[in-house]
């Protein structure tokens, strides 16, 4: 399903970029944000790659590519244009000095474990002023434990996922921006992941402890479920909730085999409340448009 997403969103960026080579002079074409360009080409070179050691080199051009670009933009509308030929996971979220952008990705190798990479960008100036972006880099460390829920990770130890979906509250007159994300694992099973993020003084923490469950506080949540299903871990803003699938095994004798692990058709959630996400299980949920009243709930899942 990523893969789609991202072959949909590379066969776009090629038309948009064709017809601005058409419409435009070719020594002008190089002149704006070239580096941007450059992106989905390199994507497609990433997803055609034949083994892992070419995948490698791919998948650290393209964050020196970012990084270059990040580096170099010179207008919001150069930025503008890297978001929207940005071809993987992107989300953005606030206003003024409160917006924030991530871009994400991933790179698969042949054992079906992935490879991740992940820009925040963020100190947008109140009037659209692009003087005092910053962005950092987060630097995926396979050696981590993705499922821990306890943990919390500095920007040079982040477990990995592609977010596609990033949500704005307060604690206080703190920011808290809530990332859901995807992370392709393994041959064996999917993750989704829900965890928070809080910038101070150009200092980002992933995994703050703002998840209020019944067992505890927690930094993270994450669904481990079968590489064969889907998950639903989706945020609904009319209701101002995150919802999420209620998983179990298919068989009880397969307790904590997540590879076996699937959605039950029951549903928990998370509402903002008192500055923390506080969990509720076995919650009523239905499709937005009564035609669609009869469709499981998670038919349209990203």
């Amino acid at each position: 399903m990523i893969d789609r997403f991202i072959s949909m969103n590379l066969k776009l960026s090629g038309i948009l970029i064709l017809l601005l080579m058409i419409s435009t002079p070719y020594s002008s074409y190089l002149a704006q944000t070239p580096q941007s360009y450059q992106i989905p080409t390199m994507f497609e070179s990433l997803g055609r790659a034949s083994n892992d050691d070419e995948r490698f080199i791919l998948h650290n051009e393209l964050k020196a590519l970012v990084r270059e670009t990040l580096t170099d933009f010179d207008s919001a509308e150069s930025l503008s244009e890297l978001f929207a030929l940005w071809p993987a996971g992107i989300a953005t979220v606030g206003r003024g000095e409160e917006m924030v952008t991530v871009l994400s990705w991933n790179s698969e190798r042949q054992d079906r474990t992935q490879d991740y990479g992940a820009f925040v960008i963020y100190g947008f100036d109140k009037a659209g002023q692009f003087e005092n972006l910053k962005w950092t880099e987060l630097v995926h460390d396979r050696r981590e434990d993705p499922k821990d829920e306890s943990r919390s990770y500095r920007v040079d130890d982040w477990p990995g996922a592609i977010y596609y979906d990033i949500i704005l509250t307060h604690d206080g007159k703190t920011p808290v921006y809530t990332l859901l994300g995807w992370d392709g694992a393994n041959a064996q099973v999917t993750r989704k992941v829900m965890e928070t993020m809080v910038i101070s003084n150009d200092y980002i923490r992933i995994g703050v402890p703002y998840l209020n469950r019944p067992d505890g506080i927690r930094k993270r949540h994450v669904l481990e479920y079968s590489d064969e299903l889907q998950a639903t871990l989706r945020y609904e803003p009319d209701n101002n909730r995150i919802v999420l699938d209620r998983l179990a095994p298919s068989d009880p004798s397969l307790a904590g085999a997540t590879a076996f692990y699937g959605p039950t058709m029951s549903y928990d959630e998370y509402v903002w409340k008192d500055g923390k996400w506080a969990f509720t299980s076995n919650i009523a949920v239905r499709n937005s448009k009564d035609r669609e009243r009869n469709r499981p709930y998670n038919a349209t899942e990203n």
